[in-house]
């Protein structure tokens, strides 16, 4: 391949990495076009593209999108894993995926500039993702004005409950004292 044609496949890759904040890289060795293409289909299902590049082109799109520490994580062979709503669906659909395909292995990831371990990068895994997180923060966030609207609420709602009592009793008092 001529130094152009590389030049401008690195360009490509760089623009895909560019928008992403951060990236996983795993080993696919042994794994055969068939189960590539299964495992791919379930990437896009969750919206997770699966990139496999040279190494020479993965460091320089990486370091050039902003993925300093990708020279670390790149040896061997390897694929690039980015997208979906965050990292933890990435890494979770991974390791989903890594269940049916013993040979499809987490190496590391980098996370918002940090470099993560394989461990680390697996780890994420367990998280809630991004979606869940704004769920646990919005109910934390009600929570205290839902105990203060209940606290308000009881007390006025018991006083018209009884006032409500008070006008019936009066209601049937004429009544009874006219039979």
């Amino acid at each position: 391949m001529s130094k152009r044609v590389k030049n401008l496949i690195t360009a490509e890759l760089q623009k895909k990495f560019t928008g992403a904040d951060s990236i996983v890289v795993v080993d696919y060795t042994g794994i055969n076009a068939t189960v590539a293409n299964q495992v791919r289909a379930g990437f896009r299902a969750k919206k997770v593209k699966l990139t496999v590049i040279r190494n020479a082109m993965a460091i320089k799109a990486l370091t050039e999108a902003g993925f300093k520490d990708a020279k670390a994580l790149i040896t061997g062979t390897n694929a690039v894993v980015y997208g979906g709503e965050s990292i933890v669906d990435c890494v979770k659909e991974i390791v989903e995926q890594a269940k049916k395909v013993t040979k499809l292995v987490i190496k590391g990831a980098i996370v918002e500039g940090k470099l993560l371990d394989a461990p680390a990068a697996s780890a994420l895994a367990k998280f809630p993702s991004r979606k869940e997180l704004n769920a646990i923060i919005l109910g934390a966030a009600v929570s205290p004005a839902r105990k203060l609207a209940g606290q308000i609420k009881g007390p006025g709602g018991k006083i018209a409950g009884q006032i409500n009592a008070l006008i019936a009793k009066k209601e049937k008092e004429p009544a009874a004292a006219a039979a």
